[in-house]
């Protein structure tokens, strides 16, 4: 941030904190500060040593005294309230001071130490337009050249860490070269190359036989409702449902490659999540299944009055398809804190640990869009034992939900 962040800093009376090491929020009043400093760690002192927070809604970074803020961690109760007053949208921007504005420069981000997978989205179109998807914010952003993608796998394969590539969006499949690039990554020696669509274009029988050919080996499919009626008022795309699901069908039959069903689960689907057990468990037995929670940004931040269940209601309803799904069907869930997946049960994918491993070239990084990339922990997350797998909640969530801290403490198991 600038000058007048800084300037606004100096003129409050009262800030609030994000505390870099605990992830926890706390409201500070400005004479409880005896020495801050902007923007660097300032002077060291090992008997009171200074924390890097984030002051909200400005996202300027200060260095404080660690025991200076600590009594003004913000109560549970509280939280919401605090980030209703300050404005706090949980949004920030995506783009990064280190990448160029030159299209040619590869924006890449993540994990450039040790991945041991390459997360390539290709660009933010798509044929559908579902109501929580979190890239719709980059809709309309430049996609990715051939030539960044090609480059993007030669670079993350010369890593001998990394093993797997996604490809993803918005919706990859709309991208004629895919196939060249897919056929490119099986080349270049990716273990595991994976596949995340809609199944609008994979529907298509020779569509599906020469991606696989080319050397896709996981299909990560979107399904949004068990009934045509939901899945397609969800994807504001007409036929999407019957696309998606001759897709599957498709896919059932084909050994060639594994496939796992996605279902992000939303106020408007939330009644046939375990239909959705039942369809899948006939159409595609081998499939498996991922139970997602909304990422609260995009179209799912701006619709998240009428689209975001709470984690309570996500847990009941979870829990409830694992007795259904005791015939064979393998369920996991996703985007959701440890403590929440070990109460339903259900092994989390997508987690914190595999997250932090991701190498990433996509237009987020270069987007102004802003995004909701910032979490925090609650009093009640204090000596969870998932602690290192869990970054906490999303700001947004917290705003939205006056008892968020009830739906943590009710479903943890610590």
């Amino acid at each position: 941030m600038g000058t007048e962040s800084a300037v606004a800093l100096m003129h409050a009376t009262e800030l609030l904190l994000l505390d870099h090491a605990d992830r926890r929020l706390h409201l500070v009043p400005v004479d409880a500060l005896r020495s801050a400093v902007l923007g660097g760690p300032g002077h060291v002192d090992p008997d009171r040593p200074m924390v890097e927070c984030t002051a909200l809604p400005s996202g300027q970074v200060i260095y404080v005294l660690a025991d200076e803020i600590r009594p003004h961690a913000l109560p549970d109760d509280a939280v919401s309230a605090v980030l209703t007053r300050f404005a706090v949208t949980g949004l920030r921007p995506a783009n990064s001071p280190m990448l160029a504005t030159d299209r040619r420069t590869l924006p890449m981000f993540g994990n450039l130490a040790d991945p041991t997978w390459l997360s390539l989205s290709l660009g933010g179109q798509c044929g559908s337009k579902c109501v929580f998807c979190y890239t719709e914010w980059i809709r309309h952003e430049p996609k990715l050249t051939f030539d960044q993608a090609v480059r993007a796998l030669d670079e993350a394969i010369s890593i001998p860490t990394v093993e797997a590539v996604v490809f993803t969006g918005g919706e990859p499949t709309i991208r004629k070269d895919l196939p060249e690039l897919v056929r490119h990554a099986s080349k270049q020696g990716y273990g595991a190359i994976g596949l995340q669509t809609n199944g609008h274009l994979i529907a298509n029988p020779l569509y599906l036989n020469g991606i696989v050919e080319s050397g896709v080996t996981n299909i990560l499919l979107s399904l949004h409702g068990a009934r045509p009626e939901t899945h397609d008022r969800i994807t504001r795309h007409r036929n999407s449902f019957t696309l998606a699901l001759r897709a599957l069908k498709s896919l059932a039959v084909d050994d060639r490659v594994m496939v796992e069903v996605n279902f992000v689960v939303c106020v408007q689907n939330a009644w046939e999540v375990e239909d959705l057990i039942e369809l899948i468990s006939q159409v595609a037995p081998a499939a498996t299944v991922r139970y997602s929670f909304p990422i609260v940004e995009g179209a799912a931040y701006d619709n998240a009055e009428s689209t975001l269940p709470s984690l309570q209601a996500f847990v009941e309803l979870i829990s409830g398809t694992v007795s259904r799904a005791a015939g064979g069907t393998t369920v996991s869930v996703a985007n959701v804190p440890a403590c929440i997946s070990s109460k339903i049960g259900l092994a989390n994918t997508y987690t914190v640990s595999q997250r932090r491993s991701m190498l990433a070239v996509s237009p987020f990084a270069s987007s102004r869009t802003l995004r909701g990339e910032v979490s925090a922990k609650l009093q009640v997350c204090g000596g969870c034992r998932f602690s290192d797998e869990c970054d906490g909640l999303q700001l947004a969530y917290l705003r939205r939900f006056s008892q968020a801290y009830r739906h943590v403490s009710d479903a943890r198991d610590c």
